[in-house]
This record gives C-alpha cells, sequence and structure tokens, in this order.
C-alpha cells in the first residue's frame, strides 16, 4: 500500500494583510522538505476552479484566515462539516464563500478530499502584503500543525 496522496492548499488574498496567511504558509512550505505524497497549492482567491486541482488527492489540509471575533493569532482546527456548528459571528471573506461552495461540490460529486481545516483569527485585514506581527509570530506554529496533520495522514 502505497502512501495516499495529500494536497495543502493555502487561500487567502495576499494584498490583505492577515487574509493572505494560508499564502504565506504555502510559500514556507513550498521552500521546506516534504514527503513525496504531499503537494502544496496556492489557492489565492479562487473558487470553483480550485475543484479539478484537488480533485484526484485522498486528503486535503486547508490553511486560511477566519474571523470569529476571538484574539488575533488563535489558532482552529476542523472539518468541513463543522462549518455549519460555528456561531453565528464568524464573519466569512469573499474567498472563504468560494472555499465553501468548492468543498460543498466536491462532497456533491464524490470527489472531496478527506478535509482539515486549519484557520487562524486575523488581525487586520487592511492594504499591505505582510502579516501583522501576531499572525507572523504564529507562522512556526501554523506550519508545526500542517506537519502534524501530515504525519497523521502517513501513518
Amino acid at each position: 500500500m502505497g502512501l495516499q496522496k495529500i494536497v495543502v492548499l493555502g487561500v487567502g488574498n495576499i494584498l490583505l494583510q492577515d487574509e493572505g496567511v494560508g499564502i504565506h504558509v504555502i510559500q514556507a512550505l513550498q521552500k521546506m522538505s516534504l514527503p513525496e505524497n504531499v503537494d502544496v497549492i496556492e489557492g489565492g482567491t479562487a473558487g470553483l476552479e480550485l475543484l479539478p486541482l484537488i480533485e484526484d488527492y485522498s486528503h486535503m489540509i486547508v490553511v486560511d484566515a477566519v474571523n470569529a471575533g476571538e484574539k488575533p493569532g488563535t489558532l482552529f482546527r476542523f472539518k468541513p462539516d463543522d462549518v455549519t456548528g460555528f456561531p453565528g459571528n464568524i464573519e466569512t471573506s469573499v474567498h472563504q464563500l468560494g472555499l465553501l461552495e468548492v468543498l460543498q461540490m466536491g462532497k456533491l460529486i464524490g470527489k472531496l478530499p478527506d478535509t482539515v481545516i486549519i484557520a487562524v483569527q486575523p488581525k487586520s485585514f487592511d492594504w499591505g502584503m505582510e502579516l501583522t506581527p501576531e499572525l507572523q509570530a504564529k507562522m512556526p506554529q501554523i506550519i508545526d500543525l500542517v506537519f502534524k496533520e501530515i504525519e497523521k495522514i502517513n501513518k
């Protein structure tokens, strides 16, 4: 039995500070040594056009920002089906609506990889290509969480 194919998908808008955390994580992962069965994709703010890119994977780890009204840098780990159970105060950005559509469509047509979402509470969505210091400080922890998910899958 070979290793299952895993994709790490970073989503967000790199031009809006912390909204781009998923892209920053992917850029960091691209410079690291990853297991041979792991690919990384910068999803940006894409929506349904991501579906053909993810359908051949057995597992997907999504990295994104989610505004749950928590302290900046708060980390979350959840499955797509957990989103319906989130409190009403969670704000989704434009790209997150697209991401949720991709996940729902993939599930509907039976081509959604087993998915885990690692998300972080942003501090700022202001214009700027750098993460706020609060999120920059969380980057090693976010990357560590991604590697832990990969290890779980590869066991």
